[in-house]
């Protein structure tokens, strides 16, 4: 206390008057000057200069020349104190005066008012700051809320968040609220779709979109395979806009108002196969004469199966082989290579041959574990309330004095504390929830059924999407007998997941619905 009286106080003198305000007695510039140096001469401050803005409205500051000369002489320490005649001569925007306070604390510089006795080297003037101090605050969580759900808002209309970059494929003319195709890189788009399906890696789509000399959306670097990946699992380009895809809890997709590129069934398909790509990265990448490449696994090492192409006298045929075998040196399989066709043929035969597949599933334990959710769920959302309504009267005693400000800001902290652990468990819970109530399943025995009825009727490119799918892994055991290579097929690893009904993608299956089915991956084991 004593340091603050005691430290040289350089004042800036700010007046000011609107054009309808100068024939009112008090508010002249010179009036208020004249009374202005009087009070810093009593109080025996230095006065560093006058800043006067004469006729301009005090509804905003940025065209105030005088008070941004002065915001200018705070910020380089050259003003210490600000004395004005009353609060709204610096502005009458609240907004404003918040940002000015703000500016005096960062700089640590006083700020005084002649006529409401507003003086921040006293208790009642500290006080007074503290209080705008607190609004301040609450008007910077007010607005972080009001632009999150404004920003919820707009996507919910079906509108992009997308400001400085467009998706690629897009432009947005200055103004215009819904994104345009760009025929351009629309092509391209599809281009990537395409040879994505026809399996070609990400990374050799990039170089051949480089060797093209394909420009970027910003034409400010090369493509690359994370670039690629980042387009084929965009929804923007089947007409949906999305929010906040950095936070999975907040997440959410919804029709937009542009127009597609490409169709729901090339992007399901698109999806299905990025996420199933990870399975088959050890071994090369499964063709259309070669569809069980990658999910082919050695009985004896447990290792995949890769392929190698030989020559007959018709032509080349597809064989696999023991990735261990392959590729190791220091360690060996037993397993032979085995034809294309020798696999086919066993793996017909073993799903012809799968019978009354079933899992246990309890219904009643599902409904309890829902049920217990949603009394959680109730809970949760009562403490939350409980805290917010605390908080409030925290604020109250705190402005009625009965607290002092070092108990109002331990208070706070503890309290925004419990209510970000508590707003993460009601997310979690809402999660959880949400994964007991999608229904129905995908099945392992709808799987099995249909490739039974439909195998021998796919193309290979048909069979490669399906295998990569719905099939995790087949499991074989290869042995030579008289110089032949025979394969036994001990057991396959089923995907199965839950059906998305929002994302169904028309079949190319006759007379089944598995390709439609968009799904989350959950493995089962069959053996016979």
């Amino acid at each position: 206390m004593r340091q603050k009286q005691a430290r040289n106080l350089s004042t800036g003198i700010y007046v000011r008057v609107s054009t309808e305000e100068q024939v009112q007695e008090g508010y002249s510039i010179r009036g208020q000057t004249e009374k202005l140096k009087s009070y810093a001469l009593l109080k025996e401050w230095d006065i560093f200069d006058i800043y006067a803005d004469e006729g301009i409205s005090g509804k905003n500051i940025v065209d105030r020349p005088a008070i941004n000369r002065l915001i200018d002489d705070i910020e380089s320490g050259k003003v210490n104190n600000v004395l004005v005649f009353k609060v709204d001569r610096l502005t009458r925007s609240t907004k404003n005066l918040l940002e000015l306070v703000e500016l005096f604390e960062d700089c640590d510089c006083a700020f005084n008012s002649l006529t409401e006795s507003i003086d921040t080297e006293t208790p009642s003037g500290r006080m007074f700051l503290k209080i705008i101090g607190i609004f301040a605050e609450f008007e910077r969580e007010n607005l972080a809320t009001r632009l999150k759900l404004g920003f919820e808002r707009k996507v919910k209309e079906g509108y992009t968040l997308a400001t400085n970059i467009i998706t690629y494929g897009y432009t947005r003319e200055k103004g215009q609220k819904i994104q345009m195709i760009n025929a351009d890189e629309a092509k391209i788009v599809r281009d990537i779709y395409s040879m994505f399906l026809d399996n070609i890696s990400l990374n050799k789509i990039a170089r051949i979109l480089n060797e093209r000399k394909i420009p970027t959306k910003l034409n400010a670097s090369a493509w690359e395979g994370t670039t690629i990946k980042t387009i084929l699992t965009n929804p923007t380009y089947i007409g949906k806009v999305r929010y906040s895809t950095g936070d999975e809890d907040r997440y959410f997709e919804v029709d937009g108002h542009h127009e597609p590129i490409i169709s729901d069934e090339t992007f399901y398909l698109a999806q299905e196969k990025t996420r199933n790509t990870a399975h088959v990265l050890k071994t090369k990448r499964p063709k259309e004469q070669s569809y069980f490449c990658g999910i082919l696994r050695c009985g004896i090492c447990e290792n995949r199966f890769t392929t190698r192409n030989y020559k007959t006298s018709s032509g080349y045929k597809t064989a696999y082989r023991c990735f261990t075998k392959k590729s190791c040196n220091t360690e060996t399989c037993e397993s032979p290579d085995i034809s294309h066709e020798k696999v086919e043929s066993a793996f017909i035969d073993y799903i012809q041959n799968i019978n009354d597949i079933t899992e246990d599933r309890d219904i009643n334990s599902t409904e309890t574990t829902e049920k217990a959710i949603l009394e959680s769920i109730v809970d949760c959302e009562k403490k939350i309330e409980s805290i917010q309504n605390r908080k409030k009267q925290v604020m109250e005693q705190y402005v009625q004095a009965i607290i002092s400000f070092d108990e109002y800001r331990n208070m706070i902290v503890m309290f925004d504390e419990n209510f970000e652990v508590l707003e993460q468990e009601l997310q979690r819970l809402k999660a959880e929830l949400a994964t007991q109530t999608k229904t129905p399943e995908v099945l392992p025995e709808d799987v099995v059924k249909n490739i039974q009825e439909n195998w021998t009727r796919l193309s290979n490119k048909e069979k490669t999407i399906f295998l990569q799918r719905f099939v995790k892994s087949i499991h074989i055991t290869v042995k030579k007998e008289r110089n032949r290579s025979n394969v036994k097929i001990d057991g396959i690893e089923f995907q199965s997941g839950e059906i998305d009904k929002r994302e169904m993608v028309r079949s190319k299956l006759r007379g089944n619905s598995l390709l439609r089915q968009e799904k989350q991956s959950k493995e089962i084991t069959l053996t016979r």
